[in-house]
């Protein structure tokens, strides 16, 4: 029976993993930013956290609240995200917890454990763990996860009843409700993790945004990620029992960081402009893609959220001798996950300006 049990699970695994591509927010790491996410795990040498007794650690918490839920709320707002009044209403609360983790409650209540503010090596590595868990709230994540499940459990329901009408015969009883009774659980927690690595990823970038807002440096957030990364919790990175990757609660720490790394310059890099509107960033963007020899240019807007990259195809000169370059271009919403995207061709004579064709 353990084998006819393992039938919908296979089945479903296969089902949620061809559904689980969800854009996200922020923008993509490069090749290089991988291998450097890898070469600073393997580096080692990290500042060593504080010893902070109990009274230091509300009080570590009541000032991080103080400087990161005002620049949370402003962020949501802008956003147009969900839940934004919670944000204000509902104070972050210190659990005596010794894991080191934080999480939000189904009414969008912040807890920060114990465990997690004696690791942390600053308040700033606390600010980006609180803002992060402001990002699951902005994104709606808790209720999104529960509408998940509630997918998972009934495609589980379905998948258990057709694969045990295939190979359930009246010979085994049970051989029916265990199908069922199989599949509906299996799609119940596939369904919570199907887009589980997503979200982290996405409240990653909400983080980042937040932290910008409120003038906290983002490579706090590398730091805290890299010194997670170096926990029990974090070298397990969330698997489920199956031991699979796909019942992962969190990405692998090599992507995580890469990706934090890459919204950093992106963010920063628009903050040392001054640009402040998504077509003025698309266009400086544009232009360093165009007049330079990078693969892939990237921009973020740390005021919208809104986030995009220019991809460059093809560059060849033409027969009247102009510089030409093939670009592939995409931008995503940081609310809504809307994707656009597009092909173009631009060329110039030598010192003339650029003319898409």
């Amino acid at each position: 029976m353990a084998g006819l049990r393992a039938v919908p699970a296979a089945f479903l695994a296969l089902l949620l993993a061809a559904c689980s591509g969800v854009d996200r927010p922020g923008v993509p790491a490069t090749g290089a930013e991988k291998q450097e996410a890898r070469r600073l795990l393997q580096a080692g040498a990290i500042s060593r956290q504080r010893q902070l007794d109990e009274t230091a650690q509300h009080a570590s918490l009541a000032r991080v609240v103080r400087h990161i839920r005002p620049a949370a709320h402003r962020v949501c707002q802008r956003m147009r995200g969900a839940n934004c009044s919670a944000i204000l209403t509902l104070s972050p609360i210190r659990s005596r917890d010794k894991q080191i983790n934080a999480h939000v409650d189904g009414s969008h209540r912040v807890t920060m454990n114990a465990g997690l503010l004696a690791a942390a090596g600053s308040d700033e590595e606390i600010a980006a763990v609180l803002a992060h868990e402001y990002g699951h709230v902005i994104a709606d994540h808790i209720d999104k996860r529960m509408e998940d499940a509630s997918i998972g459990a009934l495609s589980g329901l379905v998948g258990g009843a057709l694969i045990g009408a295939v190979i359930c015969n009246r010979s085994h009883d049970d051989c029916m409700g265990d199908m069922v009774q199989t599949g509906g659980q299996f799609g119940l927690g596939m369904g919570a993790l199907a887009y589980s690595q997503q979200h982290e990823l996405e409240a990653d970038y909400y983080s980042a945004l937040i932290m910008a807002e409120a003038g906290v440096p983002l490579e706090a957030g590398e730091r805290m990620l890299m010194r997670l990364a170096r926990t029990k919790e974090g070298r397990e990175g969330g698997y489920g029992q199956l031991g699979m990757a796909m019942a992962r609660t969190h990405p692998a720490n090599d992507e995580r960081i890469a990706r934090w790394i890459a919204n950093r310059r992106a963010l920063q890099y628009a903050l040392s402009t001054g640009l402040s509107t998504d077509a003025a960033l698309a266009s400086e963007a544009r232009r360093r893609a165009l007049e330079t020899a990078a693969a892939e240019t990237r921009w973020a807007n740390p005021g919208t959220g809104h986030s995009g990259i220019i991809s460059v195809k093809k560059r060849w000169r033409s027969g009247a001798g102009e510089a030409c370059v093939r670009y592939g271009w995409k931008s995503w919403q940081a609310a809504g996950r809307a994707e656009t995207g597009g092909e173009e061709t631009a060329c110039r004579q030598a010192g003339g300006p650029w003319r898409v064709r």
